[in-house]
């Protein structure tokens, strides 16, 4: 009984004990896959995943990795690569082998618990039970408690979720500054990466500018969205659609418009034709073959908006033919 009783509060001891003590974080590990960049030979393309459906890839400084050369990265042979990516959110650490500027092999990540404390300490909102997974995202893109200040020292006082995006589509001090230059100053976080989302940069805005095209901001998104270029306003002006306006040429892009599609129209007989009604054509899919079929059926520079009848109700241009055919024989 007494055997019983110690043993019984030693295990209590024990599980007290165990309830005591802080939890120890849980190594991520997974595969890594390596490549040099062909337009940047200074650069590796990285892609890492550590489940069964995560994975993230980015390019990444030579320099920014300790323990790899750039003789093990070109060798002929292949070689045996032991390497690190120190991040303030904990390091990377790889292990592999490389040849002919292609590497793979396997990593684990061990996070720095220390950083969340810094990261709070600038007022910015992570809590302490951030789990392996975050704090590797934070760490492959270098959200480093340099660069939080560096935002915030311009006015951008964001939650953590932006800073991530901030880095992933290189907004930084700098190029907040390059919009202001061309204009746009003060503009909000997700405006901001909106713009380098889709390429609206400030030598893009230049670019437009420079040939003519002075828009609002929204306007340059929508152009590099729909590659309204200064090239393809000039193929059209070639063409003989001139000064077009901004919303026109939007629309021209979205439904297919485009120098080629005048000209098989021109070899049609359909020339000189209005900028609404070429996209109203493209719109219900009066195409130079549907215009061939109609002329093949016999009926010769049918106006174009009974050609774009003939398509809201779906006439088949044989079929007319077959019917006129047969009360002709009536």
């Amino acid at each position: 009984m007494i055997r019983r009783l110690f043993a019984s509060c030693a295990l209590l001891a024990a599980l007290s004990g165990a309830l005591v003590v802080p939890a120890q974080s849980r190594d991520l590990s997974g595969d890594w896959i390596a490549t040099l960049s062909e337009k940047h030979p200074d650069r590796l393309q990285l892609s890492l995943r550590y489940s069964h459906s995560d994975h993230t890839g980015s390019q990444y400084k030579k320099s920014e990795f300790v323990g790899l050369t750039a003789a093990q990265i070109a060798s002929s042979t292949r070689v045996p690569v032991e390497f690190v990516l120190k991040r303030e959110a904990g390091t990377v650490s790889f292990e592999g082998t490389f040849r002919n500027g292609h590497g793979a092999g396997q990593f684990t990540f061990v996070s720095d618990r220390d950083y969340i404390s810094k990261l709070r300490s600038l007022g910015v909102d992570a809590s302490s039970s951030q789990d392996e997974e975050e704090l590797f995202s934070l760490a492959i893109f270098d959200v480093s408690t340099e660069f939080v200040r560096s935002m915030q020292k311009i006015g951008y006082d964001e939650s953590l979720d932006m800073y991530v995006q901030f880095r992933i589509f290189e907004v930084d001090p700098d190029y907040v500054r390059g919009m202001a230059a061309v204009g746009y100053t003060k503009l909000p976080a997700e405006k901001l990466v909106e713009t380098r989302i889709h390429g609206a940069t400030p030598e893009y805005i230049r670019e437009m500018r420079a040939a003519g095209n002075d828009l609002t901001l929204d306007e340059y998104i929508q152009s590099r969205i729909f590659q309204v270029t200064p090239q393809f306003a000039a193929e059209m002006e070639k063409a003989g659609y001139a000064k077009l306006d901004h919303d026109m040429l939007v629309q021209f892009r979205i439904h297919g418009v485009t120098p080629e599609f005048v000209q098989q129209l021109r070899q049609l007989g359909y020339t000189r034709l209005p900028a609404d009604q070429l996209v109203t054509m493209r719109i219900h899919g009066v195409t130079p073959e549907f215009i061939r079929r109609v002329e093949a059926a016999g009926y010769k520079k049918v106006p174009v908006d009974k050609l774009v009848q003939m398509r809201i109700f779906d006439i088949d241009p044989e079929m007319v033919r077959a019917l006129d055919d047969g009360k002709k024989v009536d």
